[in-house]
């Protein structure tokens, strides 16, 4: 008798709903610890993919405790930044919730509205920086936070990524026109997973923001994933590299890249579930 083949790998599909099922049997309290440690393993390795490192303690006065409890002023500006990039994945779960699988396109308001949150270009954001900062900023200061809330226009010389980026004058078309594809019959025929990753690929090409245009670009691959009730997907900080070296290969380089870390993501929170319903046994 021939030995019998070892049994496929799950699937993507398969994981995901294997992880459904672990959460909709888990506690409330499992819940949101769960949902607790994937926000900030989520804000600590898309940050450390564009060359900033958060600490534990930074990350958890800036997501468990109330702005008054900050330990000094210097760690304030710190705080902001990881408040404004929670606001982001906030929103991004609220769109996926309310739009649903039906709702392919990436609008430009979702872009832009991103690109504010992260900035901190919100009523919310500037009243708590107000706060912080206790004077009145000057001229050029506001002119300043004006003009990075538009698209980039330059061609900086200094940069994280260093794939060919699009010319300022042909931002706005370029743009225009991958919204427009996300409208398109032929987009909405695209496997999810290939939606997320066409939609980063050609977005990170464009790079239409002098910041956070990185963050933005894995913010939209996320919304399509949250529509079609995938797990978010986090490319660990350790492929940093590589990340960025897929956006000078075609999108095909790129797309197996976040398949792996969708893999993993998805492998890490069944871990979770099974290190803590072993801690809760233990102590019961």
């Amino acid at each position: 008798m021939p030995p019998a083949e070892p049994p496929k790998p799950a699937t993507i599909e398969e994981r995901t709903t294997k992880l459904e099922e672990r959460l909709l049997a888990a506690g409330p309290g499992f819940q949101q610890a769960y949902r607790d440690s994937l926000d900030m393993s989520w804000i600590y390795h898309d940050s450390a993919l564009e060359g900033v490192v958060y600490t534990p303690q930074e990350l958890n006065v800036a997501l468990k405790q109330e702005p008054t409890i900050a330990a000094e002023a210097s760690l304030m500006p710190i705080v902001l930044e990881v408040r404004n990039h929670k606001a982001v994945v906030d929103y991004i779960r609220a769109e996926a919730k309310s739009s649903g699988k039906k709702q392919a396109q990436i609008t430009l308001t979702e872009i832009k509205r991103m690109h504010d949150l992260l900035s901190g270009n919100t009523p919310e954001a500037q009243a708590a920086r107000a706060l912080t900062e206790r004077r009145e900023k000057t001229e050029k200061e506001l002119a300043k936070e004006k003009e990075r809330s538009g698209f980039r226009k330059d061609m900086p010389l200094h940069r994280t990524y260093f794939h060919d980026i699009a010319a300022p004058a042909k931002i706005p078309g370029m743009l225009e026109k991958l919204v427009d594809f996300t409208a398109s019959a032929e987009f909405r025929e695209y496997h999810p997973i290939r939606q997320a990753a066409t939609v980063q690929h050609q977005f990170v090409q464009i790079f239409p923001f002098s910041e956070h245009s990185g963050k933005i670009g894995r913010m939209c691959t996320n919304l399509i994933l949250l529509r079609h009730n995938y797990l978010p997907c986090v490319i660990h900080s350790i492929d940093r590299q590589r990340y960025y070296e897929s956006f000078r290969a075609p999108v095909a380089a790129f797309r197996q890249l976040l398949m792996e870390a969708m893999e993993n993501s998805l492998d890490n929170a069944l871990k979770y579930f099974r290190d803590l319903s072993r801690a809760y046994k233990a102590i019961n």
